[in-house]
């Protein structure tokens, strides 16, 4: 696409987008401020004098209401007429809620009792009144996400056209789009940028939550217990904030990381603390040392450090300590547990309404299982501790703990391994494989290039060679017995 139909594009985007989150947002506004002016009105007896329910048949079936009346009222020895029901600025007729027939049955009820109503009336002004001078808080939230979701889409369109206009060639548009939604991180894999992700959980969450609370009261009303299943899309939006907080915090820290320390690809070599972990591994290992000083990581690239929220670090008197922590799957228990807990409530709405026993059952066992793996999650830990050429493990579960020993000449190879991916980037394992079991030694580990710092780590302060560490996500080099 040129660079005349980007601009074009952007701005049909941003015109008719625009223009129905501005009509919303208005009317929301204005509402509002309606429902503020008529809290100093006073309250005046008035008789009605007609009223109507007008039905709409949709082309789809479905049918929306309009009601329509009439009252009469005196104020201050003068004679007024009003025909205005609600205080919305919208009107019109609508099947959002169960409005229009309560104020047209409250109307026909007081017409054919012939009892007066209670009508609100401007003392300013006194030909301007109003029946029901309380916010249709449903309508607010029907119109909510048109003012936001609409209306960010138009924002963002204007922003895209401020970037298009800036750019040089027929490629600036596509490089305004990757500007905007990726950045490049340290290892450099393309990476959701902090702003697009804010953005995207933003008109998530202006539709999802919005839905979901005017769905909710008639599920509930109707019994259709199923449709508690729109509550997982709220569910997916807090996931989405927590990746946008998520990025937000990492960014932040790799700008504070890239300020103190501009040139730092290894820890300093003069802290006499790397002078005595070197020193250690010369006297087991020649070449490990030498690979260490050199910070060698996979085929030749220079080997990234270990981020401090996936493991504390402690290397001292010739051991070293890796605790990791479990922050790092906070994100992922939470939403475990969200997502188990609302499929075990609509299991047991199921099973006891009778619509349902067996669905009803699988939903709540579901649930259970899931909750049970946040659970997991939560309590879950790991600590790995290497000294004297041993490898010490401790790990704890929610179903105990357990623990193992190793000597280095035990250990066959360290072997990384995809566990999982988020958004295409791969998770991994990691164990110390030998003859009888595979022993884990980390769990977590984003990117490959974090799994095989880990692992060298370890080998290093075993003091085995760098062979003992197999590529990331290929197969060990030494056959493991079933």
């Amino acid at each position: 696409m040129g660079k005349l139909g980007s601009v074009a594009f952007c701005l049909l985007f941003a015109v008719v987008f625009g223009g129905v989150g501005v009509f919303a947002s208005w009317a929301i506004g204005s509402t509002v401020l309606e429902a503020q002016r008529a809290k100093d009105w006073v309250r005046v007896k008035a008789s009605v004098d007609d009223a109507s329910l007008d039905a709409s048949r949709g082309s789809k079936g479905s049918v929306t209401y309009r009601a329509g009346g009439r009252y009469r009222y005196a104020f201050q020895g003068r004679q007024y007429t009003g025909s205005r029901l609600g205080i919305s600025s919208v009107g019109g007729s609508d099947n959002i809620d169960d409005w229009h027939q309560e104020v047209n049955a409250r109307l026909e009820d007081a017409r054919a009792a012939g009892k007066p109503i209670t009508v609100w009336v401007n003392p300013d002004n006194p030909s301007e009144s109003v029946f029901d001078r309380e916010m249709r808080w449903s309508e607010i939230v029907f119109l909510i996400p048109f003012a936001l979701a609409f209306g960010g889409v138009g924002v963002g369109a204007l922003v895209a056209l401020v970037f298009v206009l800036r750019s040089k060639g027929e490629g600036g548009a596509q490089a305004a789009v990757d500007r905007a939604t990726s950045r490049r991180g340290a290892n450099g894999q393309a990476n959701a940028a902090p702003g697009f992700l804010w953005f995207f959980a933003f008109m998530w969450n202006a539709i999802s939550f919005p839905i979901a609370f005017l769905a909710i009261p008639d599920i509930v009303e109707r019994g259709e217990w199923v449709g508690l299943l729109v509550l997982l899309f709220p569910l997916v939006g807090i996931g989405l904030l927590w990746a946008a907080v998520s990025a937000t915090w990492a960014a932040w820290l790799a700008r504070r990381g890239a300020g103190k320390a501009p040139a730092r690809a290894r820890p300093a070599a003069s802290a006499p603390g790397r002078f005595a972990a070197q020193a250690a591994r010369a006297m087991f290992d020649p070449q490990a040392a030498a690979a260490s000083r050199l910070g060698a990581g996979p085929a030749g690239r220079p080997e990234v450090d270990i981020p401090p929220a996936i493991a504390e670090i402690e290397e001292r008197g010739g051991t070293l300590t890796l605790r990791y922590s479990a922050r790092r799957r906070l994100g992922l228990a939470i939403a475990l547990l969200l997502t188990g807990s609302i499929l075990s409530l609509i299991g047991m709405a199921l099973f006891f309404a009778g619509d349902g026993l067996f669905g009803g059952v699988v939903m709540f066992v579901i649930g259970g299982l899931l909750d049970v793996s946040a659970v997991a999650l939560f309590v879950g830990n790991l600590t790995v501790t290497v000294k004297a050429g041993e490898l010490s493990v401790e790990q704890a579960s929610l179903f105990g703990r357990k623990s193992w020993r190793l000597r280095r000449e035990a250990i066959r190879s360290l072997q990384p391994t995809v566990s999982y991916t988020v958004n295409g980037l791969p998770y991994y394992s990691l164990h110390a494989d030998t003859l009888a079991e595979r022993v884990p030694v980390g769990n977590s580990l984003k990117g490959a290039d974090v799994a095989d710092a880990v692992a060298r780590r370890i080998a290093r302060a075993l003091g085995a060679p760098p062979s003992i560490v197999a590529p990331a996500g290929g197969a060990s080099p030494y056959p493991i017995p079933d």
